[in-house]
């Protein structure tokens, strides 16, 4: 339970950094856009001005003629759009001289092209209601193309009367290009750092769960080994009660039954404990092979009998090796086979048939252990190999009436790697199960 709690802690944390990181990326970009979308106004709306000033100042003078006021001079030294507004005022009130949204169209074309800004645009002349301190409503009253659309990018309103009840926008049709490209670089930059956090968080969450998964098969494998282990240790002390009671001084065949009864299992025990230590040296490399060659046929024969004296079981094995030199380490590859063989035997059926071979490759020998027995499902064959492989279905098995806890296979996959070679496994559920070791020649 804690185990699992922390899972879910550590799943928690991860969900939540995430969910921040995309929060403040997805307000950074939000803002950034904001930011380019108002620059993109305001140069707009600059270019706007200007051509407003244009129209109104070759306006004035075609209207004014030979009037004494003088708007320019008026004007004095008031800013851009100050002087659009009072020419305006002015034109509007005196001469009832209107601003061309043609003509201001055709100046900010040529602004907006020269300032590389779209120039798929509409001029709008619109009205301001209401208080000019207020909340005031903006009606369209007139523009010079049906262009315009609820997508439109709207600049702010330059002002053509003195009480701001008239101004003129500029509606960008089309600024998703600049904006486009102006972003894109941002859009880009923020997929990779996305796409990175999207794979550490992955990777993190993969290495959690498979930490845990590792703490579990520990656990299982922890029990597992110490239940298999209190069989032979009971039997000891049991069998070293019974001597130590002095029933059996006077019946010596009972006595050293009971004696090798102790030594079968501390031989047991203590194989167990050596295979841990040699898989451990082998898992950090300490452990030195003495590889010289040897012949596998007085080894596999030897082998064969051992587990034909210790099977309860009939057993029928046939060999057929084609190799029977191999450079490798006789004491670990002899245990490796001893393992194979030992398997084939403790997973069989009512009759046991093993076949063992040699092949020769170009650059290996193989030796094959093939038996009859229940097999290895797919979902199996993937941790067999491994350290704790066994232990996650150990109780399954156990059910089933097989002991152990896996160490042989694992021990066989280092013995292997540390001869530069490897194991493989073929089987299919309820027919056979087939070993194979790849020995290498050099």
């Amino acid at each position: 339970m804690p185990s699992l709690m922390h899972k879910n802690k550590y799943k928690y944390v991860s969900i939540v950094s995430a969910a921040a990181v995309l929060l403040l990326l997805g307000v950074y970009m939000w803002m950034t856009y904001r930011s380019v979308t108002n620059d993109i106004r305001e140069k707009a709306g600059n270019q706007l001005t200007w051509a407003m000033f244009y129209e109104s100042y070759t306006r004035a003078d075609l209207v004014t003629e030979e009037d004494t006021l003088s708007l320019p001079q008026s004007r004095g030294n008031l800013s851009l759009a100050s002087s659009v507004e009072g020419m305006n005022d002015a034109l509007s009130r005196k001469y009832h001289s209107e601003l061309s949204l043609d003509a201001v169209a055709m100046y900010v074309d040529s602004l907006l092209s020269v300032a590389q800004l779209n120039r798929n645009v509409t001029i709008q002349e619109i009205v301001m209601e209401g208080p000019p301190t207020g909340n005031r409503r903006v009606k369209v009253v007139r523009q010079n193309n049906d262009r315009c659309s609820s997508w439109s990018l709207l600049t702010k309103p330059v002002s053509i009367r003195r009480d701001q009840s008239r101004a003129i926008r500029l509606a960008l049709n089309n600024p998703y290009p600049e904006l486009a490209r102006r972003l894109s670089p941002l859009f880009l930059l923020s997929a990779f750092i996305l796409g990175f956090f999207a794979v550490i968080i992955v990777q993190l969450l993969r290495f959690i769960t498979e930490q845990e998964q590792m703490a579990a098969l520990r656990n299982d494998f922890s029990y597992a080994m110490v239940h298999d282990m209190k069989s032979p240790l009971s039997s000891i002390i049991m069998g070293a009660h019974f001597l130590h009671s002095g029933k059996v001084d006077d019946k010596p065949q009972i006595k050293e039954k009971y004696f090798t009864i102790i030594e079968d299992e501390a031989e047991h025990l203590l194989a167990l404990i050596n295979k841990l230590l040699t898989i451990s040296k082998l898992e950090n490399k300490k452990l030195i092979l003495n590889k010289q060659e040897m012949d596998l046929a007085p080894i596999i024969d030897d082998l064969v009998e051992k587990a034909k004296a210790k099977a309860t079981k009939p057993i029928k094995v046939t060999t057929s090796l084609e190799v029977t030199q191999v450079m490798a380490d006789e004491q670990y590859l002899a245990e490796a086979i001893s393992n194979l063989i030992d398997n084939a035997v403790k997973y069989s059926k009512d009759e046991i048939e093993l076949q063992i071979k040699t092949f020769d490759t170009d650059k290996n020998v193989l030796l094959k252990v093939r038996d009859n027995g229940i097999g290895i499902s797919k979902e199996e064959q993937q941790v067999i190999f491994d350290k704790f492989g066994r232990a996650a279905i150990h109780e399954k098995n156990r059910k089933g009436g097989v002991s152990g806890f896996g160490l042989g296979l694992n021990y066989v996959d280092q013995v292997m790697q540390a001869h530069g070679g490897k194991v493989t496994v073929s089987s299919e559920k309820d027919k056979f199960s087939e070993f194979t070791l790849y020995i290498p020649k050099i």
